[in-house]
């Protein structure tokens, strides 16, 4: 749900109210939080760069809560997006976003 989210920012108006919410009530640093942590860093990372005043707020206690991770992939995974993010936004557009487009399936 949060990746789908994360595609379609442009008409999801709710979508903050539903990060916020698996933030709150489904997401701690235990290890087994650990893909729900890694999902939502993403999600959350490609929301703000489509509409960053509606996701800064939700992102920094995203990377608060990846950062204190006890799995040091989310750490590490958090820590690259926030040096992208604060070193060179247009890189980590590049990085972050899916590339959409026509698939090579679309033209048969």
């Amino acid at each position: 749900m949060l990746l789908i989210l994360s595609e379609n920012a442009d008409i999801a108006d709710s979508g903050p109210y539903l990060v916020e919410h698996v933030l709150k009530n489904r997401c701690d640093t235990s290890p087994e939080c650990s893909i729900l942590l890694t999902t939502l860093l993403t999600a959350c990372c490609r929301l703000f760069l489509k509409r960053p005043a509606e996701y800064q707020h939700i992102l920094g206690s995203v990377f608060e809560l990846c950062m204190n991770s006890s799995d040091a992939n989310v750490h590490d995974k958090a820590a690259v997006y926030y040096t992208l993010l604060s070193t060179d936004i247009q890189l980590a557009r590049s990085v972050i976003l899916p590339v959409t487009g026509p698939s090579d399936t679309d033209q048969l």
